[in-house]
């Protein structure tokens, strides 16, 4: 009879374990169901977050060296931005207005010239012919990616104003939001959680820092090196480099075709040089100036990133490939505290510890 009921009881304890099992896999499967039908919407949101965690960067600068409060840091560092960018609309505004919507124009113009002159190429003709349409193969589906994310819910222009709104109204209070979402955690984990995302703030403001630093780089390089060639639109095409080099490692290579077949309508050898410079600017950002700042600032390995953002364009699209590598940094940043520290109790210089302390 003993035996009886310890096989009964043997029974429905695995019982309840099997049902606890199949339970959370199915509240897992239904989040991630859940996740993929709002990923554009979770993408805005961290867009949102980015852009809150680049203004909070700039008011603890601001806290750092002036003796301000919160309120009063957030005040001159918006006013502080606001100034710098109404300054460069003045400086170099009108000469991009003139640029920008020629760079448009011409692009498709260049990018024929280029399929001519890969026509004449040998044995490249009989390829070719195959595609009815090279420009739009190429073209359409990057513009159907990158118009998808931003279109799905409310267009480009409103989705840009979300990303500002979000952003502000985190960057008004975020230990608010931030003791919002600790409180999900059980209370023995909230210190840790606490720990975490405060250590994922400061890695994302340091990666901020140094996409800051390659991309002002870049740009002005860029621009001041095609003057000197007389290639034509050097602003605009150095405005173009500067804003793609905030995808890491893939984003100056794609910021590199404009000005390529832009200089290719002028002649081979000026789209020749173009090449040169661009070598030359990237080699220069990789081995010169990122070296010299790399003590406050946070990179990911090359071969990592390139691997993250081909993930995330096989995901998103073009959304995927630019928001990969900061959600790469907040990943890396749990792993190493979560697993490594917490679970296999192993040392780990965690990602962005050491470098630009909060004071």
């Amino acid at each position: 009879m003993a035996d009886k009921e310890s096989g009964v009881e043997t029974v429905s304890r695995f019982s309840r374990r099997v049902l606890t099992v199949v339970g959370i896999a199915s509240l897992v499967a239904i989040l991630l169901y859940f996740a993929a039908q709002l990923l554009d919407v979770l993408l805005l949101v961290f867009a949102g977050v980015l852009f809150a965690v680049a203004i909070d960067g700039v008011v603890r600068l601001c806290q750092r060296y002036l003796p301000l409060s919160r309120q009063w840091a957030l005040a001159l560092a918006l006013l502080t931005i606001c100034l710098l960018l109404v300054g460069l609309g003045v400086l170099i505004g009108p000469r991009l207005g003139e640029q920008l919507p020629q760079l448009i124009t011409e692009l498709p113009q260049a990018f024929q010239q280029l399929v001519t002159n890969l026509r004449e190429l040998p044995g490249i003709e009989a390829l070719m012919a195959e595609v009815e349409e090279p420009a739009q193969l190429l073209g359409q589906p990057v513009i159907d990616h990158f118009t998808g994310f931003f279109s799905t819910t409310f267009g480009a222009i409103a989705s840009f104003f979300l990303i500002l709104l979000i952003g502000f109204y985190l960057v008004l209070s975020p230990t608010k939001y931030v003791g919002n979402v600790v409180l999900l955690c059980p209370p023995a984990h909230r210190e840790r959680l606490q720990q975490v995302l405060c250590m994922q703030g400061r890695a994302l403001r340091l990666w901020l820092l140094s996409r800051l630093v390659s991309m002002v780089f870049v740009g002005v390089s860029v621009a001041i090196g095609l003057a000197f060639l007389g290639v034509p639109m050097a602003g605009a095409l150095g405005l173009v480099a500067g804003l793609f080099t905030f995808i890491p490692y893939l984003g100056p290579i794609i910021g590199a075709i404009p000005t390529i077949l832009i200089a290719l309508l002028e002649s081979p050898q000026l789209a020749l040089y173009a090449v040169v410079l661009y070598f030359v600017v990237e080699t220069l950002e990789s081995n010169l100036v990122m070296p010299l700042a790399a003590k406050g600032m946070v990179r990911l390995p090359p071969a990592y990133t390139v691997i993250v953002q081909l993930a995330g364009a096989a995901v998103a699209g073009v959304a995927g490939v630019i928001l990969s590598a900061p959600l790469a940094v907040v990943a890396v940043v749990a792993v190493q505290m979560l697993y490594v520290e917490d679970v296999l109790g192993d040392e780990v210089k965690v990602l962005g510890q050491g470098q630009g302390q909060d004071k």
